[in-house]
C-alpha cells in the first residue's frame, strides 16, 4: 500500500530516553520519519512521559502516532514478559506506570544492595547516574554502575538473571493484571515478541490461549519464518490482530538500531488495532 508517495512501513514498538532508548522522544520520530515509518507508537517500558512530545514531532511530520506502553510483567514461562498497550488513556494509566517505576526502583535497590554483598563498591545513587533518572533504572544501568563495560552478557550470566548472585524477580504485574490495566486505560493489548521472552513452541502456544490478549506481535527482527508462521496461524485462529516492529532503540544498539528491520517473510503484514469501542 502507498500514502501518498511513501510506502506504508508500521513500527508499533521504539524506545526513547524515558525508558532505555538512545534519543528523546522527538528524535525517535525524526528517524522514524528518516526511515520511512508512517504509523509509529513510542512504547517506553512502564513510562508514558515521552508520548506527548512524540506525538507532538509525528504530527509535524505527518505521522500516525499511537499512543502506546510496554508494560514489563512476570508469567509461568517468562520472568521478563512484555504486553504493548495501544490506544492507551495516558491519565488512566498512569497511576499504573507510577506504581511500576516505584517497583522498578525498589527491585534495583535490592540488587544494589545484593552487589554490595559480593563486593562491589557502588550505591542507588551510582545506578541512577548511569539511567538519567530513578523511574528508568534498569539491570543494564546496575551493570554498568557496577563497573561491567563493552559486553553485558558475562556481567548478567554471573549476576543479574534468574539463579544468579544478585538477581530478585519481578514481583508485579502479573501478565493478566497487566492486560487488565491496559483494558481499564481503554487500550487494546498486544503480547510483545513472544519468541524473544520464550524459546519453546509449545509454552509461546499457551501463552497466546490462555492470555486472552488482543493481538500479538508476529512480525519482529529475532522471529524466524518458522516462528512467525506459527504466531501468523494462532492469529487467524484465536482472531488476534498481528502487529509487527523491529523494536527501535537507538542507532547504535546492538540488537535494535534500525526502522524496517522485521521481516515478513511473504506470510502476511503487520496490522495496526483499532481503537477500543469503549
Amino acid at each position: 500500500m502507498q500514502l501518498g508517495c511513501r510506502l506504508m512501513l508500521i513500527e508499533l514498538q521504539s524506545h526513547s530516553t524515558v525508558s532505555d532508548g538512545q534519543l528523546a522522544p522527538a528524535e525517535v520520530v525524526a528517524q522514524a520519519w528518516e526511515a520511512g515509518v508512517t504509523t509509529l507508537a513510542l512504547t517506553d517500558h512502564d513510562a508514558i512521559s515521552g508520548v506527548a512530545e512524540a506525538a507532538e514531532a509525528a504530527k509535524g511530520l505527518g505521522i500516525e502516532l499511537v499512543p502506546a506502553i510496554e508494560m514489563s510483567c512476570v508469567h509461568p514461562y517468562a520472568e521478563d514478559l512484555h504486553v504493548c498497550g495501544y490506544w492507551v488513556d495516558l491519565k488512566k494509566i498512569a497511576p499504573a506506570c507510577e506504581r511500576a517505576q516505584q517497583e522498578r526502583v525498589n527491585r534495583a535497590g535490592e540488587i544494589v544492595e545484593r552487589l554490595r554483598g559480593e563486593g562491589f563498591d557502588l550505591t542507588l545513587a551510582d545506578a541512577e547516574r548511569e539511567a538519567g533518572d530513578a523511574l528508568s533504572i534498569g539491570r543494564p544501568h546496575i551493570a554498568r554502575a557496577a563497573g561491567a563495560t563493552g559486553d553485558l552478557g558475562p556481567f548478567f550470566e554471573e549476576y543479574l538473571v534468574p539463579g544468579a548472585k544478585a538477581f530478585v524477580a519481578r514481583r508485579w504485574p502479573t501478565a493478566d493484571q497487566a492486560i487488565e490495566i491496559i483494558r481499564e486505560a481503554g487500550g487494546v493489548a498486544v503480547i510483545a515478541h513472544p519468541y524473544w521472552d520464550i524459546s519453546d513452541p509449545n509454552e509461546v502456544e499457551d501463552l497466546i490461549r490462555s492470555a486472552g490478549a488482543d493481538g500479538v506481535e508476529a512480525f519482529y527482527p529475532t522471529h524466524s519464518k518458522e516462528q512467525t508462521a506459527h504466531l501468523l496461524e494462532l492469529c487467524e485462529e484465536l482472531d488476534l490482530i498481528p502487529t509487527g516492529s523491529s523494536d527501535y532503540h537507538g542507532p547504535t544498539h546492538k540488537t535494535f538500531s534500525k526502522f524496517g528491520d522485521y521481516d515478513t517473510y511473504g506470510l502476511g503484514e503487520p496490522r495496526v488495532p483499532d481503537r477500543s469501542p469503549g
